[in-house]
């Protein structure tokens, strides 16, 4: 945001104010009041200059110069019948807010919002390419060698931004009778890092910013009608996403003799289909109805409909390949999605014990009818022509989830809640390996609440899930990158994927709050779970994930409060891989002793601390704010026994081998006085302290041109700041 633009926001607050206490008198004396609030000064931002504040203004704008960071005004009847409110934060900065609202009490509301959320992917990034077009990245001819691209011209800001606008109008005509519209558009704005390949993984990779240009309208409708006895909801939604650019379309750096890429094959230039202009459409009915013996039933149905019918790509743009094979067999996908969606729940106390009975079922159906295309032939990493028919296949799926719980009151303080559930997945053996899966679980969870000051919750969830068979041979029904490897790259019969294979799971909550005096509480949480993939030879075994956290809320004095808050998360993983060689022929060389384990290990750790005090009462406030985040990654692999099987080259590349931890850390400090020197007038002085650090050996070196490669990236990664943020604010406050 320029300076000019937040000089002109807070000239417009100078401007609201100065007439605000005639106004005041003139509508207090026509039966409206006006009331509202104004805050504006001026910011300054040291330390990180603009190539290191990537992650410091990642998801947000830290305007400097002059800032007006909020202004609300209500207009409204003393009785309250009528009112109109206009709110709006950080006006004029990339991620301003607004609100608009207006309304009758009980009868109607509007209410409009805007808001930008910006996304800056990278301050670090350089290129040698230029964009000639939108979407299209053109290199100097001839190509320049491959190293030279480390000294690309710098891009000052990868980024993009969501505007967001929301409109919705409710209507009461009638008690119990809602009706409510509702449209939001979201226009996305900017680029993003995006990597074109112009070959197989043994080729080269070019990364360059990806155009976003893309708007989503959404309109929702919905009634509801509420009666002593029942109740019925009725809804319809549409949306509606279009991407104003088709493709990105890049020159191959890897072009020519002067490259130095020793790629004879290479292609001039390659493109990518970017994501196509879609729809979606959906209708739900909802309602309730209490039924005698303490029982109430509900449910809802919902229908919904996805097209997408964008056209397709010619499958090259390689000039010099041509066959009557590459004839598109349809113009477009012909998209046609299905999805039903039926939840219904039972809820009764029937007996004259205090036992709650719940029941509860869900189906969820995907149906998949787009066009099940079939090409005559397909173009090989834009370098060849295979023939063969190559049919997109489709992947539709049924959910089901049923739940039975009894929630029993032994005694006042003492409540038992027991229940069994199920879940089962149907899906289509064309794309997926488990057609079947079935999962049963377990609950058992114990409330006590038998003193004013302590209540404790503990709760223990099992679930077994059991497949009916697992079918490697599925993936050669997918789509791979070249049909004729696909018997070479069939998966290994061993391997099983984490959401098809069979799994135990045992999980465990629990939660205790205490509050010893009415100045102090205390709630402590955890929670554990284990999940042990049985039958996985190869593929994730077992996951481990725990957590514990404290939030302690202390007020010593009636003018001072305190919140202390403590988290900590630990995520464990283990996996079991082989490495699969080509032999002569394409024999897959399969060894036992190819072998290697991983080990995931991520650990989180975040403390929060804040205070508040009134140092002076209704005159000087003090707050306080601290919080800290610290992240370490692990991955260390290793090979149960040294490969021995193959060549020594072979054995080589079997070999594991650890990765360096990567660790991050964000440290923020803030601090706050208020004075108020007049009745309706404050001046704050803030100050804010952040400092970010990260050791990451994938991206902290990284350049666009690797030496040994034949990729070229952006070289963009986030770098370590220490930022000090001054706030000098004025405000005003009438009514």
């Amino acid at each position: 945001m320029t300076t000019a633009r937040a000089l002109g926001a807070a000239a417009m607050a100078v401007a609201l104010l100065a007439p605000l206490r005639v106004a005041d008198a003139q509508l207090g004396a026509g039966g409206l009041k006006l009331e509202g609030e104004v805050e504006t000064g001026v910011r300054a931002l040291l330390g990180p200059d603009d190539r290191s504040k990537g992650k410091l203004e990642e998801y947000r704008d830290i305007t400097t110069g002059p800032i007006l960071s909020e202004l609300r005004l209500r207009l409204f009847q003393p009785e309250g019948a009528y009112s109109t409110e206009l709110l709006g934060t950080k006006w004029g900065q990339q991620d301003q807010e607004f609100s608009l609202r207006a309304g009758r009490l009980g009868l109607w509301d509007f209410r409009f919002d805007w808001d930008q959320t910006p996304h800056v992917y990278s301050t670090t990034a350089h290129t040698l390419a230029t964009e000639t077009g939108r979407g299209a990245w053109s290199l100097p001819a001839p190509r320049p060698a491959i190293g030279t691209h480390d000294a690309g011209r710098e891009l000052r800001e990868i980024g993009a931004r969501w505007d967001t606008a929301r409109l919705s109008f409710w209507l009461t005509p009638h008690p119990g009778l809602d009706l409510k519209v509702e449209y939001t558009r979201i226009n996305k704005d900017g680029d993003r890092p995006t990597s074109i390949a112009f070959g197989s993984s043994v080729h080269n990779f070019y990364e360059v910013p990806g155009p976003i240009e893309q708007t989503i309208d959404d309109v929702r409708i919905s009634g509801s009608v509420a009666r002593e006895w029942w109740q019925l909801q009725f809804r319809y939604g549409a949306s509606l996403f279009h991407n104003s650019v088709r493709a990105l379309v890049v020159d191959n750096p890897c072009f020519g003799a002067t490259s130095g890429c020793a790629d004879a094959g290479a292609i001039e230039r390659g493109a990518l289909a970017l994501e196509p202009d879609n729809q979606a459409h959906s209708v739900s009915v909802a309602g309730g109805v209490n039924l005698p013996l303490r029982t109430r039933v509900t449910g809802a149905l919902s229908y919904g409909l996805r097209l997408q019918n964008e056209s397709f790509l010619p499958h090259t743009d390689n000039g010099a390949i041509q066959s009557p094979d590459l004839v598109l067999p349809q113009k477009s996908l012909h998209g046609f999605v299905q999805t039903l969606l039926g939840n219904f729940n039972l809820t009764t106390r029937p007996l004259p014990v205090p036992v709650t009975f719940t029941a509860r079922y869900r189906i969820y159906d995907y149906i998949d009818e787009s066009d099940p295309v079939t090409f005559p032939g397909t173009v090989g990493n834009d370098r060849f022509l295979i023939r063969g028919e190559r049919r997109a296949t489709r992947s539709p799926y049924t959910r089901q989830n049923a739940d039975l719980d009894a929630h029993w009151r032994i005694v006042q303080p003492l409540a038992l809640t027991v229940g069994t559930g199920w879940e089962r997945w149907d899906r289509d053996d064309h794309g997926r390996e488990a057609p079947e899966s079935d999962e049963l679980s377990g609950k058992l969870k114990l409330d006590w609440t038998g003193l004013e000051w302590l209540s404790v919750s503990a709760a223990y969830r099992p679930s077994f899930r059991r497949i009916a068979r697992y079918n490697s041979a599925a993936l050669l029904r997918q789509t791979v990158e070249d049909p004729a490897l696909a018997t070479f790259e069939r998966q290994s019969t061993l391997l099983r994927k984490y959401d098809e294979g069979e799994r135990d799971r045992q999980l465990v909550d629990g939660s205790v709050m205490l509050e010893p005096h009415e100045t102090l509480t205390t709630t402590l949480t955890t929670s554990y779970r284990y999940d042990d993939y049985v039958r996985s030879s190869l593929g994730l075994q077992e996951a481990t994930t725990w957590s514990a956290g404290m939030d302690l809320a202390w007020r010593p004095h009636e003018r001072v409060s305190i919140l202390v808050s403590y988290v900590h998360e630990a995520i464990r993983q283990r996996m079991r891989s082989r490495n699969r060689e080509f032999g002569a022929g394409g024999r897959v060389l399969d060894f036992k002793d190819y072998e290697w384990v991983t080990e995931h290990a991520d650990t989180i750790e975040t403390v929060y601390l804040g205070a508040q005090a009134a140092l002076i009462r209704n005159v000087l406030d003090w707050s306080l704010g601290g919080s800290y985040s610290y992240a370490l990654g692990r991955t260390d692999t290793f090979n149960p026994v040294p490969p021995a099987s193959g060549t020594p080259a072979q054995n080589a590349t079997a070999r594991a081998v650890s990765f360096p931890a990567i660790e991050d850390s964000l440290l923020r400090l803030e601090t706050a006085l208020k004075y108020r020197f007049a009745k309706s007038w404050t001046v704050g002085l803030g100050y804010t302290f952040e400092l970010f650090e990260k050791s990451d050996w994938r991206t902290d070196t990284l350049n666009p041109f690797v030496p040994g490669t034949t990729s070229i990236f952006l070289g963009n990664t986030y770098r370590d700041y220490a930022a000090h943020i001054v706030a000098v604010t004025v405000g005003y406050r009438f009514r």
